[in-house]
């Protein structure tokens, strides 16, 4: 059956964290309960397209000209395998190469034609005046999707390519273009490939190059793929679906439902298709490029099995790559396999597949084609991102900052970067790519709004907060800010905290323009003796936005100023002397004052102030303050050497910080506290 996912059941917080702080399933999944075996008269949240039936008629393409009838239940369809077929593409010798006017407007002669997939090669042998190529083969077994791969060393050689396909009846359709894919597991892959295009049933294929093609290089395949059509109920019911009283939730078709193929056993190396360790915190937006004149439920299923089977087996990926996808009428499928209950990393926004959900909208959004997502697809689409980023209490409509995974094929960034961006955004916000299409990408800020709207629906039924994390909330904003948290404050928090710790009020702290204000006035402070003017304090906050320097690195920039030099006694000799009052919290020796003096003639108060400052000395110097004033207690000498270890290493002190917010100590502390 579908799964008509309903609002979370109300949960104690307490009983629904484990030893380490951390959401667990009990009665729930994900905190929303899956209700299975629904009957057939509920009123469901999706809809359902026109029956395949011989009285069908093909629904208008514009965003309001699509509708559906009444409901009903979905029967479990099973695996539908799906096959597919690779050969190869090659160039045809030159004195074997047919010339015509144009090879995109002449269809294919008969000779041609006799070639077939179990020759194993389409053979590129007509060319025309603009030196384009083209060659084509039958599939007498049929087929529904294309697409083409090639190893990534020879990318650069391989041209921009199109296709067409004969239908039963003999005619033969427009050209789609094989976009390159720019969907990606995190960590990139060996093989280059194009989009799969769903073409329906065909039994003969085209391909052309876009431009002029000199040459073609050698290592080029052709992937066919087909399977049968759905025939059951899954795919031939009709229906309008909205929400209940019984399901406050989207209703999602399963890969039962539409006979998706089980992912692999072994995943692999790295995260893909396992659960993201920090939830999810935006959704990246896509479309399938497959025509969009499917219509039937059973077309979508097939098209969307299809391209399961070729991101197996083409791509060589573990599962489909998307996390769900949404057809014209607004139905929603399951994709990659657990992404109904778990964050699951799939692959396709490659560098930021963890901590987003990748939903596709099958069809193709791009100005030549001259089509609109409907609005039933705009608002499957919002459903499903209210839904899913509601479960990790995240407001659809607000940016977040991503951190690039690694650099994929056509990827704008690389492994580190921090990328602001929509927590909606589309595929080409990251990648050289037209996804999800010139006519669907400006509709996203109204799907994002919506997306909100439903999030604030499909949230987590909130019991009342244990008077601990109102507690937790307090001690955090009275720590970071040296303010007290107003009640709005507390109650925008208290939740959040409940279920996901106070590591994320300390996230959420540090990144804050109020937290980087206080720290900026705490170092001038304790350096140069006096607040920072208005400008000064704007100019270190643009700064640390923009990425000059840290919160944490403000203070020793203050350090290098000519102002603390001349305040220290405006020698060399004094200057050391303060320095280490300040980083070390003892005197230095004669010899070590003599030492650093010397130095600072070479290395400068920069280099001076650097080398004490990220010394093991002055790293353990903070991580005790630290300690102090977020546990009031001294850290243990294997804390100590832990944290020392890992702040001169790769790990920052805001690492040190949310480490401490989110323990189980401070947590018993605040509560005593107030």
């Amino acid at each position: 059956m579908a799964r008509h996912v309903a609002a979370p059941a109300s949960r104690s917080k307490q009983d629904s964290r484990d030893g380490a702080g951390k959401a667990t399933l009990a009665s729930t999944v994900v905190g929303r309960t899956i209700i299975l075996g629904v009957a057939p008269a509920m009123v469901l949240g999706g809809a359902l397209a026109p029956a395949a039936t011989a009285l069908t008629t093909q629904p208008s393409l514009e965003p309001e000209g699509i509708a559906a009838p009444a409901d009903s239940a979905l029967p479990d369809v099973g695996t539908t395998a799906a096959d597919v077929e690779t050969v190869e593409v090659a160039a045809a010798p030159v004195e074997e190469t047919a010339v015509v006017d144009d090879v995109t407007g002449t269809d294919p002669e008969q000779a041609t034609e006799t070639a077939t997939a179990a020759d194993g090669a389409v053979v590129l042998d007509t060319a025309d005046a603009d030196g384009r190529v083209a060659g084509a083969i039958e599939v007498p077994e049929g087929f529904q999707t294309v697409g083409l791969s090639w190893p990534a060393e020879i990318d650069e050689a391989v041209p921009e390519m199109q296709v067409r396909t004969r239908a039963a009846d003999g005619t033969w359709s427009g050209w789609s273009h094989l976009e390159r894919s720019t969907d990606d597991a995190d960590g990139g892959s060996a093989v280059v490939t194009s989009a799969p295009v769903y073409v329906g049933e065909a039994d003969a294929v085209q391909l052309a190059t876009v431009d002029e093609a000199a040459e073609f290089p050698a290592g080029v395949e052709l992937s066919l793929v087909s399977s049968a059509q759905v025939t059951t109920a899954a795919a031939t019911t009709s229906g309008t679906v909205a929400p209940s009283a019984a399901t406050n939730g989207p209703t999602i078709i399963t890969r039962e439902e539409w006979g998706a193929a089980p992912r692999c056993l072994e995943p692999g190396t790295g995260p893909t298709w396992f659960p993201a360790g920090g939830g999810l915190k935006a959704a990246a937006v896509h479309h399938t490029v497959n025509p969009n004149d499917y219509s039937t439920v059973a077309e979508a299923m097939q098209a969307i099995r299809n391209d399961q089977a070729y991101h197996q087996q083409t791509h060589g990926w573990c599962d489909i790559g998307y996390n769900f996808l949404v057809d014209k009428w607004g139905n929603i499928y399951e994709g990659a396999d657990g992404s109904i209950e778990e964050p699951i990393v799939g692959a396709h926004t490659g560098g930021f597949n963890t901590g987003t959900v990748g939903v596709a909208m099958v069809g193709t959004y791009t100005s030549a084609e001259g089509v609109k997502p409907s609005a039933a697809q705009q608002d499957g689409v919002a459903r499903i991102i209210g839904s899913r980023l509601a479960e990790y209490g995240v407001n659809p409509d607000e940016k977040t900052v991503l951190t690039a995974a690694g650099h994929t094929d056509g990827g704008r960034y690389y492994a580190g970067d921090k990328v602001t961006l929509q927590r909606v955004f589309g595929h080409r916000d990251t990648h050289q790519t037209e996804c999800p299409g010139a006519l669907a990408y400006p509709l996203l800020a109204g799907i994002q709004d919506q997306a909100a709207v439903y999030a604030k629906q499909y949230a987590p039924q909130q019991e009342p907060v244990a008077e601990q994390y109102t507690n937790l909330v307090q001690a955090v904003y009275k720590d970071s800010l040296g303010t007290e948290a107003t009640a709005a404050q507390i109650a925008s928090w208290e939740y959040k905290v409940s279920v996901s710790g106070g590591g994320v009020l300390a996230e959420a702290m540090e990144k804050s323009d109020s937290y980087r204000k206080a720290r900026i006035i705490a170092a001038f402070r304790s350096t140069l003796g006096y607040a920072p003017s208005s400008t000064q304090l704007s100019g270190h906050v643009a700064g640390i936005k923009n990425g000059v320097r840290t919160v944490d690195e403000v203070e020793p920039y203050l350090l290098m100023n000519p102002l603390y030099y001349k305040k220290a006694g405006g020698t060399n000799g004094t200057y050391v002397t303060a320095l280490y009052q300040h980083i070390l919290k003892r005197s230095p020796t004669a010899h070590e004052r003599k030492v650093w003096a010397a130095k600072l003639g070479s290395l400068g108060r920069r280099g001076v102030v650097e080398a004490l400052w990220e010394s093991r000395a002055g790293v353990g110097v903070r991580v005790k303050a630290t300690y102090r004033h977020y546990l009031g207690a001294q850290p243990t000498s294997a804390q100590l050497t832990l944290w020392t270890d890992r702040i001169v290493g790769r790990y920052s002190e805001a690492d040190l910080r949310r480490s401490l917010i989110n323990s189980q100590s401070y947590l018993a502390r605040a509560d005593a506290r107030y």
